[in-house]
């Protein structure tokens, strides 16, 4: 078996079928930049919604005549939770002196007296858990001897979890759709080659080819397609990072960067999307040519 004439084919496969592997590479090209557009959002999306949800706060207010034993048994709690990653207890002349700082005004002089309860600030990392845990949490502390209220922001942990749920199902439902066009494209392009090429391979079976050396050059056909897709693929997401950091720089956090994971995955991706969419297509549709 020549090797070098099995690559050969390949290569001229695609030079011969010059609109259809244009529509494929094109097609592939298109795929993988919205793909890695929506992995570069989606991923930065996720890394807010972690900041957020890694300083996420609950406050837990006590009543009046709560005891130390009281004071004990709900820092026990906080300290055997997952949840917690720490807190800090604020007497009521704590409270006075923030209510000083905040509002410029000395409590004592505007109210002769002060109405502010004891609490803590429970600090909480909720990268790992939904807004179901820290309500579970929540409404336990609330149970707990000693404690007047609790309160923290249910509406925006709930809101986090919606939109970083509605990011991954979005994100595999745009995979799923760019993936199915991408194979289907390229096959159908292998498939214009096989069938310009069906008299020559009648006559290479005659001579006696096997059907491995038949369907080598096709395979590496869609091959270089996805090669080539990936290649600028890449071009275009490089460009889409330069241009996001060079526009909205100055409002995010961290610049947008074509790490190796990416780049890996674009071009692993595009070796899929020529494999299977040139394999498809072969299994498919070379069997019925006939000598």
């Amino acid at each position: 078996m020549s090797y070098g004439f099995l690559v050969k084919e390949g290569f001229s496969g695609l030079a011969r079928a010059k609109f259809p592997s244009f529509v494929a590479i094109l097609t592939i090209t298109i795929s993988l930049t919205l793909m890695g557009i929506t992995y570069l959002g989606g991923t930065k999306l996720v890394h807010l919604f972690n900041q957020v949800r890694s300083g996420f706060e609950v406050e837990v207010f006590l009543s009046p005549g709560a005891t130390e034993y009281d004071r004990s048994r709900i820092e026990e709690k906080l300290n055997n939770s997952e949840l917690v990653t720490g807190f800090d207890y604020i007497s009521k002349d704590d409270a006075a002196k923030r209510f000083e700082e905040e509002f410029g005004e000395n409590i004592y002089e505007v109210l002769d007296a002060n109405p502010l309860p004891a609490s803590y600030t429970v600090r909480m990392d909720t990268r790992n858990f939904d807004h179901n845990d820290v309500t579970l949490m929540a409404q336990e502390l609330g149970k707990m001897q000693g404690v007047d209220e609790v309160q923290y922001k249910q509406a925006v942990l709930r809101l986090l979890d919606r939109y970083a749920n509605a990011v991954l199902i979005g994100g595999g439902i745009i995979l799923v759709i760019v993936l199915g066009a991408s194979i289907l494209l390229v096959g159908n392009t292998i498939k214009l080659s096989i069938f310009a090429k069906r008299e020559v391979i009648k006559i290479m079976r005659l001579v006696g080819a096997t059907d491995l050396f038949i369907k080598i050059p096709f395979i590496i056909e869609g091959i270089l397609q996805g090669i080539l897709g990936a290649g600028f693929a890449l071009l275009g997401l490089y460009g889409v990072v330069v241009g996001t950091n060079y526009l909205l720089g100055s409002f995010l956090t961290t610049e947008l960067t074509m790490d190796w994971p990416i780049i890996g995955g674009v071009i692993t991706l595009g070796l899929l999307f020529g494999l299977v969419g040139s394999a498809r297509s072969i299994r498919m549709f070379i069997s019925e040519i006939r000598y």
